[in-house]
């Protein structure tokens, strides 16, 4: 069984990795927004990005919902740090 633990406690460590390199690149993206005045909130590329997600799960046979509703959650997570750039 520790085996077995210690290999999901490397891939939350990897997980966690993952999200904070998206999420520094939509820091970037929020500096980018702010000085060219593009809107925060971009609703068709939110709208790509949880379909396109939720392909990516249906093709690996995992629940579509469950990835999309991760995806809501870190756009949500990307939203608000790209409002505080933009809109301190």
């Amino acid at each position: 069984m520790e085996n077995y633990r210690a290999q999901l406690d490397e891939l939350d460590n990897e997980i966690v990795a993952l999200i904070l390199k998206r999420m520094s690149v939509c820091e970037e993206i929020g500096h980018y927004k702010k000085a060219h005045n593009i809107p925060m909130m971009q609703p068709h590329r939110v709208q790509f990005v949880k379909e396109k997600a939720a392909r990516l799960a249906e093709a690996a046979q995992l629940n579509p919902q469950f990835i999309e509703a991760i995806y809501t959650l870190i756009i949500q997570e990307a939203c608000e740090l790209q409002t505080k750039i933009i809109d301190p």
